[in-house]
């Protein structure tokens, strides 16, 4: 009896470590695998819905507004708009009032062709820029070559205006709807607004005897052709604006 119970306390220590040698080796294969496995993928950057940016530039200020179709392509609303006023001789010895009115308004469709941040343009415009002049009762007006006194002349006004509808090319940094957060950017580019249109008018002051008003019409007729072919030099318009903006 005692050698059997002899046998069975050497038999326990020896299946408690055989138990523990099991388990042991267990986990270490466990370990082993879990160590095979590939790291879990980082999660995907989530897309913007859309953008909206404040832009400056030099066709005035405006806003931006994107929306995302893939990671190589968007489209883009785009808004922008300035006034300027300047007095000057602009070549004769009268004052004229100048008013310069920037608007434009447009829809690009941008281009990533490495699902970056650098990005191709193009697009179509409309061009509201115009150009108004107003001379005042000051020296004197040439027209056509001919000389009038202030004091003959009542109005002399003049306008330059484009194409309603301009193509756009152009090249950028900045995706405003790669990824939701704040985002900067820029626009290089140029706007092709056409040949612009010239209109010059003047009339003869009430009461002035010198002025021949039919006289007048002829010489302005040949100022404001005169004009024209000047002006005909101006149908780019160079574009280059910064945005900051947010994608949501």
């Amino acid at each position: 009896m005692h050698e059997h119970h002899k046998k069975r306390g050497h038999r326990l220590p020896f299946g408690l470590a055989a138990a523990t040698a099991l388990a042991l080796s267990g986990f270490a294969l466990s370990a082993i695998a879990d160590s095979a496995q590939p790291p879990p993928a980082p999660p995907p950057v989530t897309a913007a819905s859309f953008g909206i940016a404040l832009t400056a530039g030099l066709s005035g200020v405006g806003v931006d507004l994107a929306l995302p179709i893939n990671p190589n392509f968007g489209l883009r609303a785009t808004v922008s708009g300035l006034q300027l006023s300047h007095n000057g001789t602009y070549g004769t010895s009268n004052v004229w009032t100048g008013n310069l009115k920037l608007a434009q308004y447009g829809l690009l469709g941008d281009y990533y062709p490495f699902a970056g941040n650098f990005r191709l343009s193009a697009g179509l415009i409309y061009d509201a820029n115009r150009l108004d002049v107003n001379g005042t009762a000051n020296g004197t007006y040439t027209f056509g070559g001919q000389t009038y006194n202030a004091g003959e002349i009542g109005t002399a006004n003049g306008t330059v205006t484009w194409n309603r509808f301009a193509p756009y090319l152009g090249i950028g940094a900045g995706n405003l709807v790669g990824s939701p957060g704040f985002h900067t950017g820029f626009d290089l580019g140029v706007l092709y607004a056409g040949r612009p249109s010239v209109a010059l008018t003047a009339t003869c002051s009430t009461g002035a005897v010198t002025c021949n008003q039919s006289t007048l019409n002829q010489d302005v007729a040949t100022e404001q052709a005169n004009l024209q072919n000047e002006a005909n030099k101006f149908r780019f318009w160079p574009v280059a604006q910064i945005e900051i903006g947010y994608a949501f």
